[in-house]
Formats: structure tokens, C-alpha cells, sequence
């Protein structure tokens, strides 16, 4: 009897420790979703707007001293008019066209946290990984279409507000380069630079 009264005040007080380890643990990670504009930057001769951001999934999770590491997924679209270069008779013209530009990025890397207050942190991300890309170009007298996958970089800088016990409001800007040269650019690399707002659970 003695035995099993000692055997279970043991498990109870393990529990209780791995519960306060548990907490003391707790805000080192997040799990996040956002929304927001994302921009084509690298290319004078292409005026794409505004295009649509979407953040399906921003994680990251920091150990000891600020540092930890984060991921990525997400994906935008853009839809502008522009010109495009046909081939006919011989010679080369140039006719109205309508651009339908959609990327999809897959990417993870280190992050440095900076602690601003006691429910708010700045993080700083550099990312590795992979860009998908789909251009299709509509005319009057031609359709054309071209998928890319290439290596890509990020860099990425976020704010993060604890708003409730488990969650949190989520500032993010992100920049992505790629070697990529989409026929519309003219020969000039496009980057994409996004900017989501979004909510996240806290780990």
C-alpha cells in the first residue's frame, strides 16, 4: 500500500513538472496564416498593380538566445494587361494582352526573434527553398503559357502580438528573388515583395 502511495505521488509530481516545463516552453513557437498585397518588383516595363498574397501557413519556432528556425508556404496571383509580341507573316507585332501571373513558394530557413516586450516580438527570416510560377498570356490572335519551378531566397521580417492566451496578431513582409525571367518582363528578372496580416496560434 505504502508502495503505491509512493508510486503514484511520484507520477503526480513528474506530471506537474513536465507541466511546468511545459509552460515555461510555451510562446517559443507560432503557427500562422495571412493575407495581404504582394507587388512585381524588377521590371520598368511591366505595370502588373496590385496582386493578392496568400499565407496558408507561417511557422517558427525559437530556441535559446533569439535564434530558431522558420518555414513558409504560400502562394499569389496577379492579373494585368500588357503587350505581347506575335510572329505573322514574316514580321513581328505587337498586340494587346491579357496576363494572368500566379506564384506558389515552399520554403524554410534560420530566424532571429527579437524580444520587444513581454507579448510582442520582431523576427527576422532568411529563407531557402523553392518558387513555382505560372504565366499565361491571352490575346486576340495567340494564348501562351509557361510553368517554372526554380531555387529561390527570401527575406522576410515579421511582428507578432499575443492578443490571447494561445493567440496572436501577425505583421509579416516578405521579399522573394528568383532568376526567373518571365516573357512579359522583357528579359528582366521579376521579384515579388508581399505584405499579410494574419492571425497566429502560439505553441
Amino acid at each position: 500500500m505504502t508502495c503505491r502511495i509512493l508510486g503514484i505521488t511520484l507520477l503526480l509530481l513528474l506530471a506537474c513538472h513536465v507541466t511546468l516545463i511545459a509552460q515555461d516552453q510555451r510562446n517559443n513557437g507560432f503557427i500562422g496564416v495571412g493575407l495581404g498585397p504582394s507587388f512585381l518588383l524588377g521590371s520598368n516595363n511591366v505595370k502588373a498593380g496590385t496582386g493578392l498574397n496568400l499565407t496558408l501557413l507561417n511557422a517558427g519556432y525559437v530556441w535559446g538566445k533569439g535564434f530558431g528556425i522558420t518555414g513558409v508556404w504560400a502562394g499569389g496571383a496577379h492579373a494585368f494587361d500588357a503587350e505581347s509580341r506575335v510572329y505573322h507573316d514574316g514580321g513581328t507585332h505587337t498586340v494587346p494582352a491579357r496576363v494572368e501571373l500566379s506564384y506558389g513558394v515552399l520554403m524554410i530557413g534560420p530566424m532571429y526573434s527579437l524580444n520587444m516586450t513581454d507579448d510582442s516580438a520582431l523576427d527576422f527570416k532568411v529563407r531557402l527553398g523553392s518558387l513555382f510560377t505560372r504565366e499565361k498570356s491571352t490575346s486576340e490572335v495567340s494564348a501562351f503559357t509557361s510553368d517554372n519551378m526554380r531555387i529561390s531566397a527570401s527575406l522576410g521580417v515579421g511582428y507578432r502580438k499575443k492578443v490571447a492566451d494561445r493567440w496572436s496578431l501577425m505583421l509579416s513582409s516578405d521579399y522573394y528573388a528568383v532568376r526567373q525571367q518571365y516573357s512579359i518582363t522583357a528579359g528582366q528578372n521579376a521579384h515579388i515583395l508581399s505584405f499579410t496580416t494574419g492571425v497566429g496560434f502560439v505553441l
